[in-house]
């Protein structure tokens, strides 16, 4: 009897190392990709400053996800999950100095200029039947160090992972250095829940003053 007692608990310790071990490490991989997108962000062709929330970890994104197949989305940078709440956020960025690639050619032919705001490209992209398009206000955009900013929802044909079906899109704006764009995806019935979280993360991804 005392035997299996302490094969019992032989196991249970194990499985408790091995439990502490796998969360280190994927803490420690989490972490690894808050630093790589920190450092990317903060170089001299994006010249921006980014910080995680504590409330977020960080994930791998499909970096091609098209949310509407008649619209081309910037690819991802970098992605975070919310701890507490079923919300992902992915991030891109896009400098002034023209992409040659086929993909980045054509943004540039959708959206013009990365440091202004193309109102008909947005106009297509916007789900304004519940949400209309928004312009930020000047405290928000002294927050992010933006010269302009606009909000708005997604149209959403293409669940974003097979899961979410709405998303809350910022996209920011800087002369001379281009700009990025976060979208939240969430689901159905978390409007508000979003609203908040893009409150409470406002200025998680800024340009340089």
């Amino acid at each position: 009897m005392i035997h299996k007692s302490l094969v019992k608990k032989g196991f249970e310790l194990v499985f408790v190392l091995i439990t502490i071990v796998y969360f280190d490490f994927s803490l420690h991989a989490q972490n690894q990709l808050d630093e790589k997108f920190k450092e990317k962000a903060g170089n001299k062709w994006y010249n921006m400053v980014y910080q995680a929330p504590n409330s977020y970890y960080g994930i791998e994104v499909e970096s091609c996800y098209n949310g509407n197949e008649n619209f081309i989305q910037s690819a991802f940078d970098h992605g975070i999950k919310s701890k507490t709440h079923d919300i992902v956020v992915a991030f891109a960025m896009i400098y002034i100095m023209a992409d040659d690639t086929p993909r980045g050619k054509r943004i540039r032919e959708v959206f013009g200029n990365p440091t202004k705001i193309n109102l008909e490209a947005i106009a297509y992209e916007a789900d304004t039947t519940w949400y209309k398009v928004k312009y930020l206000d000047s405290l928000q955009l002294k927050k992010i160090s933006a010269d302009r900013g606009i909000i708005y929802n997604m149209k959403i044909t293409k669940k974003y992972k097979g899961i979410y079906d709405r998303c809350k899109k910022i996209i920011e704006y800087k002369d001379n250095v281009g700009r990025a764009e976060i979208l939240f995806f969430y689901n159905k019935g978390d409007d508000a829940l979003v609203d908040e979280e893009i409150k409470n993360t406002w200025g998680m991804l800024k340009f340089k003053s």
